[in-house]
């Protein structure tokens, strides 16, 4: 079954995890990434989550799943050993409208996770539609490979150019040339090479191009000739 991918915003809402043993510890560090709340439901723990709890970073209610337990959250994960609890989760949270992921249990699933890593503001997300995470998990760590530090460097730069490429170059699909332009220049391997002077300097020339090129358009578009 084909999926359609997002982001989800999770600063703030509760996330419910229903087991805290196995793969499942391992959602834990990536909420709290995105400021989510974590909530987790489970007798027993790995010593991560006895930890965690302990500091505060997250809630443990150290019992059993009990229905009317996944109220409020924005998105639940599941792993136990029983079939049975998983069903009255998926039940539940198909009820409540909530997302789901009973994990390795691909009919108690309304969304996949995915394997993924930053770089700054950077997200890259990899998925399989839960068929072969695995092979998600191997394409990460050869994309990491290749995607450096300098590619959030060249996001934080390109954040604050943005309003100066705004007043000074129209109209937009002018814009849309420079930014590509941007980023399939040199730029990034001088951010690779620590050379920010060689960086500055590109966007200095890419900027004066594509804002002569605008002034141009402008002031072309002035002397057409009025209609009547």
């Amino acid at each position: 079954m084909k999926t359609y991918p997002i982001n989800l915003v999770l600063q703030d809402k509760l996330a419910i995890l229903v087991g805290a043993k196995g793969e499942i510890v391992h959602k834990i560090a990536g909420l709290l990434d995105v400021g989510a709340i974590v909530r987790v439901i489970a007798p027993s723990a790995a010593a991560e989550v006895e930890t965690r709890a302990r500091t505060g970073e997250i809630e443990w209610l150290r019992r059993r799943y009990q229905p009317g337990d996944l109220k409020g959250a924005a998105v639940v994960f599941a792993a136990t050993n029983n079939p049975a609890v998983h069903d009255l989760i998926w039940a539940e949270g198909a009820a409540n409208n909530q997302l789901v992921n009973v994990m390795d249990v691909l009919d108690r699933c309304n969304f996949h996770g995915v394997s993924t890593f930053r770089r700054g503001l950077l997200t890259v997300a990899i998925g399989t539609g839960g068929a072969a995470p695995a092979l998600a998990v191997t394409l990460r760590r050869r994309l990491e490979q290749e995607i450096g530090p300098e590619y959030a460097e060249f996001l934080e730069y390109a954040q604050r150019l943005r309003p100066v490429v705004q007043r000074r170059i129209r109209p937009f699909r002018r814009r849309v040339e420079f930014w590509y332009a941007l980023v399939e220049s040199e730029a990034l391997a001088a951010l690779r090479s620590n050379d920010d002077a060689g960086f500055t300097r590109i966007v200095d020339e890419l900027m004066a191009r594509y804002s002569a090129a605008s002034i141009q358009e402008e002031t072309a578009k002035e002397r057409e000739p009025a209609i009547v």
